[in-house]
């Protein structure tokens, strides 16, 4: 697996946002993390992807997002075995675009 691929930047998907709602963004951090920040989506904490995956359609593009990329590189490891085609974390997470969009943040 060829981990470039499946990596989407900040800038990357604050495009992509800008451009369309035609994906699903995925926040895998727990209850707390989403509540204090987050850059909107659905919230399905990595713990229980497994048994919410049918919330997902597979044949659309699925961006995960996390804290630093860790779980959702697990989130995203967990969705390609289950035959999604389509799917990017973000590098870096939350912690990446709060220091690349701090204005964003402070909103």
């Amino acid at each position: 697996m060829q981990v470039r691929e499946f990596v989407i930047t900040t800038h990357e998907l604050n495009d992509l946002m800008r451009k369309t709602r035609d994906f699903q963004l995925v926040d895998v951090r727990t209850a707390d993390k989403h509540a204090a920040f987050n850059i909107g989506g659905k919230h399905i904490p990595v713990a229980e992807l497994s048994d919410r995956i049918n919330e997902l359609n597979p044949e659309h593009l699925v961006v995960t997002y996390c804290t630093s990329g860790g779980n959702s590189m697990r989130a995203l490891q967990l969705l390609l075995a289950c035959g999604f085609k389509n799917v990017k974390s973000l590098d870096g997470g939350m912690t990446a675009w709060q220091a690349d969009f701090r204005q964003s943040a402070n909103d």
